[in-house]
């Protein structure tokens, strides 16, 4: 059992979280203030700064946050298919779906600042490919254990890159992205389990 100042502690950074995500969807990363933040929250810049350790910081920590929120949707379209070919045109339109209505998404992109907070999702998105891979991975390869762990593992990177590029750069709808993915990693995934 967590102890009180666990709690606390955690509690504390779930606040400055919100407030941080708040900043962002109204004023982009630009509008993203230590000071406004931790007056939101009813604590100084200053421990704002301990928790985050800066600006960027305090950003990725909402994205990585937001990243789990959306993952479990994106697990639950996975989980809803015993076949894998369908788990995989259910998760694609799932996430598009859900990150063509995110607001924190749209800030990113589309905000004063986002050039770098789109960073997130480009040149600097490690931290959110690695989560939602490590994510994804896990819950393929335990809900379909007859696709080959590699095998799992190179279409939930392909899927994901796919996913991220559409997300930054829209295209075709959802479900239309969700086919040609399906369409195009069907005929591996297949030959992969009847191997």
């Amino acid at each position: 059992m967590d102890s009180f100042a666990e709690r606390t502690k955690r509690r504390l950074r779930d606040e400055l979280l919100d407030s941080a995500y708040d900043a962002i969807v109204a004023g982009g990363y630009d509008g993203l203030r230590m000071a406004d933040v931790g007056r939101r929250t009813g604590v100084s810049r200053q421990t704002v700064y301990n928790e985050f350790g800066d600006k960027w910081g305090v950003l990725q920590a909402v994205a990585a946050r937001e990243t789990e929120r959306f993952l479990v949707d994106v697990n639950d379209a996975l989980a809803a298919h015993t076949d894998p070919i369908d788990g995989l045109r259910a998760a694609v339109e799932c996430a598009l779906t859900l990150a063509a209505d995110n607001p924190l998404v749209k800030a990113a992109l589309g905000q004063p600042g986002s050039d770098q907070a789109s960073q997130l999702l480009t040149t600097r998105g490690q931290q959110v490919l690695e989560l939602s891979h490590q994510r994804l991975d896990a819950h393929v390869r335990e809900h379909w254990p007859e696709v080959p762990a590699e095998d799992a593992t190179t279409c939930v990177d392909v899927a994901l890159r796919v996913v991220l590029s559409h997300i930054v750069n829209p295209g075709a709808a959802p479900a239309v992205v969700a086919d040609q993915v399906a369409r195009v990693l069907g005929p591996f995934l297949s030959s992969r389990r009847q191997s």
